[in-house]
């Protein structure tokens, strides 16, 4: 039995960076060490949580506070010049780090200590493999280090991403749950045949490295809409950069909707790491649809 989706994809934020108190201590003492003129006249050394005077301004760590990734970005960048405290100015995390990205050339380096990391479901094989194929690289120049559901040590599910293009088609609707239908009725059948010759082989069922010599051979059947699963770690830089690709009228239309649902919980998640014009754009940021 196969189920075709219709519906968004799965994207959850499933970890970020954290702050550590005790080594950012550790770092402003060395600062006060060398340059002690750059420290914050409210900043006390024998008090544990001495580190949130560095920032111009009260820090909260309860609901609706700064994240970590958001403090980790301006602790990197004030720590490039040495600008700690109320005499570096009170200006918010939201605007320092607009600030630091403005202009022609960004301070873009400071964005890539910020890791967040997501689990991402009810996507293609095909839209994963766009994904994969035009963003993953080096860290610093790329958009992020994948762990894909493997086709090798788990059998698929029978799910099947339906393309936007069709959804308000029945007919085609039905004519695509019909070849999908298909399809995994022939990835089913190569996987029993297979298996079978095996036990007749060997008086067993295959398990270890013979299991996943059936289950790798198999997925040549899975056709492209198959659904897929992984997890994602990536930098606001690179997230930025991807979106302003793929929440593009232009781009492939189950890409688009995956892009704009990971955008709006990117810039609900971390406002001040994304200061970017087209991250802000209200027409791409509300709305749940896919039209351009």
């Amino acid at each position: 039995m196969i189920k075709i989706l219709k519906e968004e994809p799965v994207i959850s934020v499933i970890a970020e960076m954290a702050l550590d108190g005790s080594g950012i201590n550790e770092m402003a003492e060395w600062v006060r060490s060398r340059r002690p003129e750059c420290m914050p006249d409210e900043y006390r050394p024998e008090d544990i949580d001495a580190w949130v005077s560095l920032f111009p301004r009260s820090i909260s760590r309860g609901p609706g506070a700064e994240s970590s990734n958001e403090l980790l970005v301006e602790l990197a960048g004030r720590k490039c010049y040495d600008s700690w405290g109320l005499k570096a100015g009170r200006k918010s995390n939201a605007e320092y780090i607009a600030h630091t990205q403005a202009g022609d050339v960004g301070h873009f380096s400071i964005m890539y200590h910020a890791k967040m990391t997501f689990f991402i479901a009810g996507v293609s094989r095909r839209v994963s493999h766009e994904l994969i194929r035009h963003y993953v690289g080096a860290d610093r120049t790329e958009e992020g280090s994948p762990s894909q559901e493997s086709t090798r040590y788990v059998e698929h599910s029978g799910c099947y991403v339906a393309h936007p293009a069709i959804l308000d088609d029945k007919e085609e609707l039905d004519c695509f749950a019909g070849a999908m239908g298909r399809n995994y009725a022939e990835y089913r059948s190569f996987i029993d045949r297979r298996s079978e010759d095996y036990k007749k082989a060997y008086g067993e069922l295959p398990k270890g490295i013979a299991r996943k010599r059936i289950f790798e051979s198999a997925s040549a059947y899975l056709g492209h809409a198959c659904e897929t699963s992984f997890v994602w770690t990536t930098n606001p830089i690179a997230l930025a950069k991807m979106f302003r690709e793929r929440d593009n009228a232009a781009a492939d239309l189950e890409y688009l909707r995956f892009a704009r649902k990971w955008k709006r919980i990117c810039v609900a998640r971390w406002p001040g790491l994304f200061p970017q014009s087209w991250m802000q754009d209200p027409a791409t940021t509300g709305g749940l649809g896919v039209s351009p």
